[in-house]
């Protein structure tokens, strides 16, 4: 009877010892584990495939004494590519376009399609300088944070959340998403 209480009381010590560690109040003695490495992935467009897909759709004002002195809505598509310039998924944005007496404002509809199951969308509201179609693509340079709320098949990527800055150089526009 001695021997079974003396185990008994070795476990009993043995759990209440260890408990600090099942339930994570001491894990990693004392010190939160480390935060993985944020991960970087870079596309580009280029913008003369983007501007050849564009597509016109039909604008009117509805009312007769509308604000909207002028307008426009384009939308296009082309293929991203990564830094290794592999073709690595798509690009869509649409772009409705308003102008009236305080000025031009551009709403942007993004859209990216990755291979790797990246999947994400973001608006940019803009005032651009004028309606030339150079000007409307380079519209979408921008810096916000996404989440990755769409998932087509597997997605390492869905729920997760990055930054996201979309820069214009060289003819191209660049996607750059760092997790956060």
């Amino acid at each position: 009877m001695m021997k079974n209480n003396s185990i008994f009381l070795l476990l009993v010590i043995g759990l209440i010892s260890n408990s600090q560690f099942i339930y994570g109040k001491k894990c990693f003695n004392n010190v939160n584990p480390p935060r993985p490495q944020p991960i970087t992935l870079t596309y580009y467009l280029n913008v003369s495939d983007f501007a050849r897909s564009f597509i016109a759709i039909p604008t009117s004002n509805v009312s007769t004494k509308s604000l909207t002195l002028a307008s426009s809505y384009l939308a296009g598509r082309a293929p991203i590519y990564n830094s290794a310039n592999k073709k690595a998924g798509t690009c869509s944005a649409s772009f409705l376009n308003m102008k009236t007496k305080d000025g031009i404002f551009t709403d942007i509809s993004n859209y990216i399609s990755a291979e790797n199951g990246l999947i994400v969308t973001w608006f940019t509201p803009t005032k651009l300088a004028n309606l030339e179609l150079d000007s409307i693509i380079h519209g979408m340079v921008t810096e916000c944070l996404v989440t990755v709320t769409t998932k087509v098949g597997f997605s390492l990527f869905y729920g997760q959340k990055f930054n996201l800055v979309v820069s214009s150089k060289d003819g191209r526009i660049y996607f750059q998403f760092t997790s956060i």
